[in-house]
């Protein structure tokens, strides 16, 4: 039997919960997440900044970024209609950092933070060598979201470093941590990593109607 919800449970969990006081800041309880590099460019201009990525549908493959238009990585996305999501090592650990904090609007942030462009397959932005993963993707929706836009791209490509990924008995392929240092942002300039896996006992798919 499922549970009646009343205004005397509702009052029982409000005073046993710490209630946040600045609203806005409600998504640090959805952190730690994974830091991801966004990358863009357009007319010989190219950028890059520190941010996260959500996948929002498996056919076809989507995932959305959510980017301040006050940004100059913003305005590149806009005009070139393309972007790609870089993963990069816990290594990249300072430079992801500033690059979150510093704009390229008149700063070659790839040269002063010392990272690599290469030519992406696909898209016409670069991606950064340094990364260990990369997904290209096309922009096929655009959503003002409060003071953001969110970008909804579909991942055209996606590259992956060598032997860093593994495959569960049923086939899912993931992040092999034993290998790959996935770099997750936990707030302000304290990041961690997904260092001591955790298995269930509940098998789960996606996929399952």
């Amino acid at each position: 039997m499922p549970v009646k919800y009343t205004n005397t449970l509702n009052a029982h969990y409000c005073v046993a919960k710490r209630e946040i006081a600045r609203i806005w800041e409600f998504f640090r309880l959805l952190y730690p997440c994974q830091v991801v590099l966004i990358t863009a460019a357009h007319d010989g201009k190219a950028n890059v900044m520190s941010s996260s990525a959500l996948p929002v549908s498996f056919k076809p493959p989507l995932l959305a970024i959510s980017v301040s238009p006050r940004r100059f990585t913003y305005e590149l996305i806009k005009l070139q209609g393309e972007f790609a999501v870089n993963v990069p090592p816990s290594s990249l650990l300072d430079k992801v950092a500033l690059c979150g904090s510093i704009s390229g609007r008149d700063l070659d942030k790839f040269r002063f933070l010392g990272l690599t462009p290469i030519k992406a397959k696909v898209v016409g932005v670069p991606l950064v060598e340094e990364c260990i993963a990369h997904l290209e993707c096309k922009v096929v929706k655009e959503v003002e979201a409060g003071d953001h836009v969110l970008f909804v791209g579909e991942v055209l490509v996606a590259h992956v470093d060598g032997d860093l990924l593994m495959t569960d008995e049923d086939g899912v392929i993931m992040w092999d941590l034993d290998k790959a240092d996935v770099l997750l942002h936990v707030g302000g300039n304290i990041y961690t990593t997904a260092a001591k896996p955790l298995k269930s006992s509940v098998k789960y798919s996606f996929f399952k109607k």
